[in-house]
């Protein structure tokens, strides 16, 4: 009966440490009032796209905002492993933008735009070195400069106008199809933005903000958020 009874409980133990290892809910939430960020565990990577995880900002982030992608995971080893990030606009527009990183060793990286009249696009796409863990992706837009994006270490889609984008929510799967193999096995997902007026956020004066300067104030928002836990 013991031997019985510590079986039982050393099964709950694994289960509730697998639940838990498969967790995809944001964690290390952090709010402030001009900037947010939060984490996703890379269970999120094994999630499909009709399925994603959703992180809903409480209130959508306006036409001015800057955000910072940090992607740490550890890939399954298959070169069409990957992750993939979108950035929806205010409902009802059906705007978005997707980003895709592979893992493998080509670390290939693409960007997409939906607009409705002008349907789903490809902005950027490089197949080889494509991202990098330890740099950065930058994603900036504004009402004058329209979307502007970084790779980590340069600026691969500059001004792209959209007609307006309000930053409302992030979704994050990487499986195509709810039966395709897994994407990812450990690591994580950073998510920061700041966002507001530029008149009433000084960091958007930082010269080549959109450009250069991007990393920077990505790895600004990276490191106050850590700070901050």
């Amino acid at each position: 009966m013991r031997l019985a009874s510590a079986a039982v409980a050393v099964s709950l133990l694994l289960f509730t440490s697998l639940a838990y290892a498969q967790s995809s809910q944001p964690f290390e939430v952090v709010k402030a009032e001009r900037s947010e960020s939060f984490s996703l565990p890379y269970g999120a990577a094994n999630y499909d796209r009709k399925d994603p995880v959703v992180y809903e900002y409480d209130v959508p982030k306006g036409q001015n905002w800057i955000m910072g992608i940090e992607n740490t995971l550890s890939y399954v080893d298959r070169e069409d492993a990957k992750a993939v990030v979108v950035l929806r606009d205010k409902a009802p527009s059906e705007k978005f933008i997707e980003i895709h990183m592979y893992g493998g060793e080509l670390k290939k990286y693409s960007a997409w735009a939906n607009i409705p009249e002008v349907g789903y696009s490809n902005l950027y796409l490089n197949e080889e070195r494509g991202w990098w863990k330890d740099q950065p992706i930058g994603i900036s837009y504004s009402e004058t400069g329209g979307l502007t994006l970084t790779d980590g270490k340069r600026t691969v889609v500059d001004r792209f106008g959209m007609g307006g984008f309000d930053l409302a929510s992030v979704e994050v799967y990487g499986k195509d199809e709810p039966g395709s193999l897994s994407n990812a096995y450990a690591g994580k997902i950073n998510i920061s933005v700041i966002y507001g007026s530029p008149a009433d956020t000084p960091v958007y004066f930082v010269p080549a903000i959109v450009t250069a300067g991007m990393g920077g104030v990505v790895g600004l928002l990276l490191l106050v958020k850590k700070r901050k836990k």
